[in-house]
């Protein structure tokens, strides 16, 4: 039961993820992704300078450790406040007691899923859809 939420997590990540890469190509940023409710927000720069936008709840969910799964988006910049900027991909987030060690394909160079507890204390691991920074 475990691996069928994990990867049902997975497939409605996936889904979203077609419709956040739909949203960049028509010039989405972040302070237009805050107006409509999104959150973002900057990691420490020494983790990850870039920023990254969460649609409405998500990021609480995941704070909170109620998210099983979750997806941002992560842009090329540093400027919270930018209308546009590129989408340099996404990050999936899967909840660590659902996490049981599937590959990530889409994140070199190490193709393995991270964990977030050493960098935030969040009990998540993430797959970025980008060569990420860590």
């Amino acid at each position: 039961m475990r691996n069928l939420i994990a990867a049902l997590g997975l497939v409605v990540a996936g889904a979203i993820g077609v419709t956040l890469n739909n949203a960049d190509a028509q010039g989405a940023g972040p302070a237009g992704l805050a107006r409509a409710g999104w959150t973002c927000f900057q990691p420490p720069p020494e983790f990850n300078p870039y920023i990254h936008c969460a649609p409405p709840g998500q990021f609480e969910a995941i704070v909170s450790g109620e998210a099983r799964a979750a997806m941002f988006m992560a842009f090329d910049t540093t400027d919270i406040d930018a209308e546009s900027a590129p989408l340099l991909g996404t990050e999936r987030l899967i909840r660590g007691d659902l996490y049981n060690g599937q590959p990530c394909p889409t994140d070199p160079p190490t193709y393995e899923y991270s964990s977030l507890y050493q960098r935030f204390g969040w009990d998540y691991y993430i797959c970025h859809t980008f060569d990420s920074p860590w």
